[in-house]
């Protein structure tokens, strides 16, 4: 049952800040650091093998373009966001990857669509 909690605790923070995020991205300025760290979480969601096959080209873009922007330290703080994001869906049982593929398809995606759009307008 605490997976569950996790899960759903992650999945709420996340779409507080996709919620912000989608203003940010919307009005083409920069990421904040920390939403660039909610994506760098989510970017681990989808590149990890144990949640099932999708497309991850927009977070991907969304990540690298603007990892460019970002001191070392927040780089440091965003890998170890997708190395954990990662870890814990390599380790989750049923219903903890049930949570965190909740968690990629929804709050996730404001991400994802973000780099998609990003690349279309550059």
């Amino acid at each position: 049952m605490s997976a569950l909690r996790t899960a759903v605790a992650a999945v709420a923070m996340l779409a507080g800040v996709a919620t912000l995020g989608t203003a940010a991205v919307a009005s083409d300025a920069h990421l904040t650091d920390s939403q660039y760290i909610a994506a760098a979480h989510c970017q681990g969601l989808f590149d990890s093998h144990s949640l099932g096959p999708v497309d991850a080209s927009g977070i991907n873009s969304l990540v690298k373009s603007e990892g460019a922007y970002r001191t070392p330290d927040v780089l440091d703080r965003a890998d170890n966001a997708k190395t954990d994001a990662m870890g814990k869906a390599s380790r989750a049982g049923a219903l903890a990857r049930s949570g965190l593929v909740a968690e990629r398809d929804g709050a996730c995606q404001v991400w994802a669509k973000a780099g998609n759009a990003g690349t279309a307008s550059r």
